[in-house]
């Protein structure tokens, strides 16, 4: 019996520190998983391209970014079963497809509507030119016919 009691604690203290190095590398791939998502979040989160509240297309469906976390970053989905959040790990957000929608009136510095700006500008100033020069014709009018009339 004592055979088997030293083979028994023998072959405790030889398991013990293979658990723990099965421990060590799981807590390893573990962290790193934790790391690269936390550091995916944080440079996710600082992009000043995204963020919270804007309206995205996500892999083909039309989202809205509700919430940038550390770790994963929450989508709300319009599709055929409605309304759905979509959590997604912020280390795959950069393999997901993700295009942001840009409204035309948002950005007032574009070409085109600097050149609409200043088309409504001058055709304010024209309208008031046309104004006066009709004002003017009818001063010119009646002091013609006044001139006529003073003649006649």
């Amino acid at each position: 019996m004592e055979a088997f009691d030293k083979l028994g604690l023998d072959f405790a203290t030889m398991l013990v520190p293979w658990i723990a190095i099965l421990i060590s590398i799981s807590a390893a791939f573990w962290f790193k998983d934790f790391a690269t998502n936390f550091m995916q979040g944080l440079k996710f989160r600082f992009n000043p391209s995204f963020n919270e509240g804007d309206e995205v297309i996500l892999d083909g469906e039309q989202s809205i970014i509700v919430k940038i976390g550390l770790r994963e970053t929450v989508f709300g989905c319009y599709g055929p079963r409605g309304y759905t959040w979509r959590y997604v790990a912020n280390d795959r957000i950069g393999t997901l497809k993700l295009e942001k929608i840009i409204n035309k009136d948002l950005h007032l510095d574009s070409d085109i509507e600097k050149g609409l700006r200043m088309q409504k500008l001058i055709d304010k100033a024209q309208d008031a030119n046309i104004g006066n020069n009709k004002d003017s014709i009818q001063r010119n009018k009646e002091e013609i016919e006044n001139i006529k009339r003073g003649r006649k």
